[in-house]
């Protein structure tokens, strides 16, 4: 798939899943609705978020010291 594909498919699928948040705020019963239960959201949210965050720098790490070796192994090059 293409880049721009790609991401309509993000744009689509994160606006589809603000619209069935709007719909099952106005089905859930009121006790889901209620403060604590809210909190419990936010805090299950911050600690995805925090997870992923983590992911995501070490997948960037990886990368970036596989891509410093390989350039050691390639031997001396011509700097610009």
């Amino acid at each position: 798939m293409s880049p721009v594909l790609d991401a309509f498919v993000v744009l689509v699928s994160v606006f589809g899943s603000g619209l069935l948040g709007l719909f099952l705020r106005s089905v859930l019963p009121e006790q889901h609705l209620q403060e604590d239960s809210v909190g419990m959201v936010r805090l299950c949210t911050g600690v995805i978020a925090t997870l992923a965050a983590l992911v995501l720098g070490l997948l960037v790490a990886s990368a970036k010291t596989n891509y410093a070796s390989a350039l050691r192994a390639s031997g001396p090059t011509q700097r610009w």
